[in-house]
């Protein structure tokens, strides 16, 4: 068995996984003494590219963290969750929206906006995340909810377009910097319109220059040398790693 290895690997998550899982996964394919880390998590019913770490390439994580993403997700209008996706249990009805509605609130957005986070993220608080102190009712979801509001961060759109709509639900394109909750970006986009909307599906399909339809599906790694065979070296080919300003 490989017992060094350099480099990054573009995977393919399947849904219903944690980004943690694609590296357990990983380390059952390669030595233990392997240091692997990923470039920036998914949401656990999410699919598509995350970026993993090997050896020297993990203290690169920075650099990734801070493109921009692309995503095609799916909302439900008329239904509010407390955890923004399908997972969560619902805590608010309205509702519902026409196609030019939803239309018109997309265009309202611009370039950019002051998004508050989900209370079910990986944001910290006092070195908690605020997923656990959420499931595990640590803190009351009034105080919750004060936490994400101070935490609210002005992210950029850079692309934002409807694909689809077939009542209640409605698809998007959305092309962002990095730091974009996409849950909240589909609520939001209720909102604005006078509803609620949940996540129902979740893609990212670029993370600055990477593409998904270049990344390997996590399962069908089998052994060290198909993780070898996958790695791209630490000098990304000539790739730079540039924050999009377009």
């Amino acid at each position: 068995m490989i017992e060094y290895l350099e480099g990054f690997l573009l995977i393919d998550k399947p849904s219903n996984i944690t980004s943690f899982d694609c590296i357990r996964h990983i380390k059952k394919l390669v030595s233990k003494k392997i240091k692997i880390s990923h470039m920036g998590t998914l949401d656990p019913f999410a699919t598509g590219l995350i970026i993993l770490g090997f050896g020297k390439a993990t203290k690169r994580s920075s650099s990734f963290l801070a493109l921009d993403k692309e995503y095609n997700a799916q909302g439900k209008i008329g239904i509010l969750t407390e955890t923004l996706d399908l997972t969560g249990v619902v805590t608010e009805t309205a509702p519902l929206l026409t196609k030019e509605e939803i239309e018109k609130s997309i265009l309202s957005f611009g370039r950019k906006y002051l998004q508050t986070p989900p209370i079910y993220s990986a944001l910290k608080f006092k070195g908690d995340r605020l997923y656990d102190l959420a499931r595990k009712n640590k803190l009351p979801r009034e105080a919750l909810h004060k936490i994400v509001a101070e935490k609210a961060r002005e992210i950029s759109i850079y692309d934002l377009m409807l694909v689809d709509y077939n009542e209640p639900y409605f698809s998007i394109k959305a092309h962002t910097s990095h730091g974009t909750y996409i849950r909240s970006l589909i609520n939001d986009i209720a909102i604005r319109a006078g509803s609620y909307a949940t996540t129902y599906q979740l893609r990212r399909t670029k993370i600055g220059p990477f593409l998904v339809s270049d990344a390997v599906q996590l399962y069908s790694l089998k052994d060290d040398q198909d993780v070898v065979a996958n790695l791209l070296d630490l000098s990304l080919d000539g790739i730079e790693l540039n924050i999009s300003t377009t």
